[in-house]
């Protein structure tokens, strides 16, 4: 990913604050030089489009997604030793940052790659990759916890990691693909994480 200038980097937050509220096809390259102060034109010089404005984002999030989310070591040693609740918990990982533009970003970009999933292939395809990864992640963790006895041999991982993953992905979706978004998304995710916890406490030995 090229580095952010000054200007490229104004371009590029308000395109994402633009487009995570408005909707990307509401959001013009004119209005974006309108509201930074600038000429259109000078925009071309950074993105040679809206499409590519889109692009570098869908980048950006590609690339700073799992900043926060713990490492397979870590969770290696939560599986060996935390309840039910705390190994569930683990999981959940959010994007706060001392880095607040980041963060913001990142909460924006969310947003846009929900509100396009069902209309941009490259929307999809940024959601199904992550998707694929947290599958494999969650999977080889609970692996791990069988291996060393913590899980019962039995233990359907693929399908529990599948919910898991299932769940996760819902309350994103409720939680970004309007134009509002609070900090905590949904009330129900208390409710779904100890759903969650009570089953896999069947299988922990």
């Amino acid at each position: 990913m090229s580095e952010l200038s000054e200007t490229k980097e104004k371009i590029f937050d308000t395109f994402v604050e633009m487009a995570s509220t408005l909707g990307y096809e509401n959001v013009t390259t004119r209005d974006i030089a309108k509201k930074i102060g600038i000429n259109a034109a000078s925009i071309y010089h950074h993105f040679k489009s809206k499409e590519k404005i889109l692009e570098f984002a869908y980048e950006y999030y590609s690339i700073y997604q799992y900043d926060n989310r713990k490492s397979v070591d870590e969770m290696k040693k939560i599986v060996e030793t935390a309840s039910a609740e705390g190994i569930i918990n683990a999981f959940f990982y959010s994007f706060l940052s001392e880095d607040q533009r980041k963060y913001v970003r990142m909460v924006l970009i969310t947003k846009i790659i929900y509100m396009r999933l069902f209309q941009d292939p490259l929307a999809n395809s940024v959601f199904t990759s992550g998707n694929a990864s947290n599958s494999e992640y969650v999977v080889s963790i609970f692996k791990h916890g069988i291996d060393v006895g913590r899980i019962d041999s039995s233990f359907d991982m693929e399908t529990f990691a599948d919910v898991i993953i299932g769940a996760i992905t819902m309350m994103g979706i409720k939680a970004f693909s309007g134009a509002e978004y609070e900090v905590g998304q949904l009330e129900q995710e208390e409710r779904i994480r100890a759903l969650l916890a009570r089953l896999l406490s069947t299988a922990l030995t």
